[in-house]
């Protein structure tokens, strides 16, 4: 005999909170900031995850990077953040995917844990971030004359750790 499937709550969650967050906006529309409602709604789902009314990774995934887009779209309204705002919202990603991938790990999510699929995005986005934000402090000139001689460093001490990997694999044999 099949068991029978529960369907799942999430979208009644969702739709509820979207409700009470776009009530609030429409009858006081000065009260909060967009971004940090992006935020708020982030939390919830968050909230609903760690509490254990949802244990789908669909619900951590939604909260982190809801929350890491709403705090960096309201820090660039911020007037003294105005001309990093791209760095901002890839830092804000970035590192709301990294943080994906550690709660998974802690929590032992399998769908998520088992696979290291969110740091390569966040690891991209984080280093887009930095390397904007650099250029808009530093200027163009001087970071490329830095970065373009560290990028080929890198991969040679990549390579030299692969390759004492790989002869201490063959002596171990």
């Amino acid at each position: 005999m099949a068991t029978k499937q529960v369907p799942s709550t999430l979208p009644v969650l969702i739709i509820i909170v979207l409700a009470v967050v776009s009530l609030v906006q429409l009858l006081a529309p000065g009260l909060i900031h967009p971004g940090l409602m992006l935020f708020v709604i982030g939390v919830v789902f968050l909230v609903l995850y760690f509490v254990g009314w949802i244990r789908e990774p669909l619900t951590l995934v939604t909260g982190w990077l809801l929350a890491g887009f709403g705090l960096s779209f309201f820090a660039i309204s911020l007037a003294a953040l105005v001309e990093l705002s791209l760095p901002l919202i890839l830092l804000g990603l970035g590192i709301a995917f990294v943080a994906i991938y550690v709660t998974s790990t802690v929590t032992q999510v399998e769908e998520i844990a088992s696979r290291f699929w969110p740091l390569v995005p966040g690891a991209l986005l984080l280093a887009m971030g930095v390397l904007l934000a650099m250029e808009g402090a530093v200027g163009r000139e001087r970071l490329w004359g830095v970065l373009v001689p560290l990028i080929p460093s890198a991969v040679a001490i990549w390579y030299l750790f692969e390759w004492r990997r790989a002869a201490m694999g063959e002596a171990q044999q």
